[in-house]
């Protein structure tokens, strides 16, 4: 049975996450009906590299499927473009390697999350507005406090269903791009839960709340991490990485918020046209 493999992007905000549910409309099922479709073969079931929840978006989610009789390939990816709903995007389809699996083949993920510093009209799909100023040093002092295989189950939620909580967690940054903190995690794999919580506590940090140093305090249970968990809106699956492949991040910039930083003030626009 020949395997594919398809790259796609999803706008979270209408699903209510990736795994088909009994009720709801899930990314996994708009997928697989789409699928079903084109291909005309019922009995496909497709698995994604990263089970995202409720309003957790994907620049980069990785799934897999079988079918009993190869695919035309281009065709099928064309029929997808046509019939997939505005929210969902196949950006690419392509033969895999036989046993591929999106999910338990893949060795590393990258998320995103976007902190919004002002109220936007456009933010709140897409950024967690957060009202007090952040210290963004010591957000970073404390974000390297995360690197490394540690414990996260204090981090996760649905403890007792995870096989193991250690997770190791390779890079974590922290920029500012035009009113936009964007806070970049890189690790073998995540818990549930756990970007939002950490992301909860390096605000807790950035507002003054928690001090840098207090972090590794919380990896060891020795205090209760704060009631900050970080909204859906904001999170977003970037990429999976496999073995022996590139595993190319793409630029950390806003995605679906304006471009505050670089506007022109209007007085500024005034005097460079003042005869």
């Amino acid at each position: 049975m020949p395997t594919y493999r398809l790259l796609v992007e999803y706008d979270g905000s209408k699903f209510s996450g990736w795994q088909i549910l009994p009720h709801g409309r899930t990314v996994q099922g708009v997928l697989l009906e789409a699928l079903r479709k084109v291909t005309g073969q019922r009995e496909l079931h497709i698995f994604g590299a990263g089970r995202t929840d409720a309003g957790v978006h994907a620049l980069g989610q990785v799934a897999s499927f079988h079918t009993r009789r190869s695919l035309a390939v281009a065709e099928v990816l064309q029929a997808l473009q046509r019939i997939l709903p505005a929210d969902v995007s196949v950006l690419d389809l392509r033969l895999a390697a036989p046993g591929f699996h999106a999910r338990h083949d893949a060795t590393g993920r990258a998320y995103r999350y976007q902190l919004a510093l002002r109220r936007s009209a456009f933010g709140k799909r897409y950024s967690w507005w957060v009202e007090a100023p952040l210290n963004l040093q010591a957000m970073t002092e404390a974000a390297q406090a995360l690197v490394g295989r540690h414990d996260f189950g204090p981090f996760s939620r649905r403890v007792k269903e995870q096989k193991s909580t250690l997770v190791e967690v390779e890079e974590v940054r922290v920029v500012e791009v035009g009113g936009v903190v964007l806070i970049r995690v890189v690790a073998s794999h995540f818990l549930w839960n756990q970007m939002r919580r950490m992301v909860g506590v390096l605000v807790e940090v950035g507002r003054g709340a928690l001090r840098p140093q207090e972090v590794r305090q919380l990896l060891r249970g020795e205090k209760a991490l704060p009631p900050v968990a970080a909204p859906a809106a904001g999170l977003f699956l970037e990429a999976v990485r496999y073995p022996q492949e590139p595993f190319p991040l793409p630029p950390l910039l806003p995605v679906g918020l304006p471009p505050w930083g670089l506007a022109v003030p209007v007085a500024t626009l005034a005097q460079e046209e003042a005869p």
